[in-house]
């Protein structure tokens, strides 16, 4: 360069198998603690906003590149969980997104199908 200084290129060996190793099973291990903390929150939140909350699991399911939080209600507290015109679950799986988004992870929230009832 014509000011004096000088540009120095400096190559970094690449990671032993063993040192990726540890490192993608200590990711594996933050991610999954990242999950349990997401289906914890996502079941206070629900516990909060519905009648009956005795009845509210959240289980997850790790796919090849989405978390899948499954939520299980009582079927009269589905109205709830849903709200009016879906802004509930809406607003609901946008907080679990942006959540588990920030620690690299892509998460969806799936409520359960209850097929109505005739005379209901």
């Amino acid at each position: 360069m014509s000011d004096g200084r000088e540009l120095k290129v400096v190559r970094l060996p690449l990671r032993s198998s063993s040192t990726a190793t540890a490192v993608s099973v200590q990711e594996s291990e933050l991610k999954d603690g990242a999950r349990e903390r997401g289906r914890s929150i996502l079941q206070s939140i629900l516990m909060e906003m519905i009648d009956h909350a005795d009845h509210i699991v959240v289980d997850y399911s790790v796919g090849e590149r989405t978390t899948i939080f499954k939520v299980d209600c009582h079927p009269r507290s589905l109205g709830q969980l849903i709200g009016s015109k879906g802004k509930n679950i809406s607003g609901i799986r946008a907080v679990i997104a942006a959540m588990m988004a920030r620690q690299g992870i892509r998460a969806i929230v799936e409520i359960p199908y209850i097929a109505p009832v005739a005379g209901d």
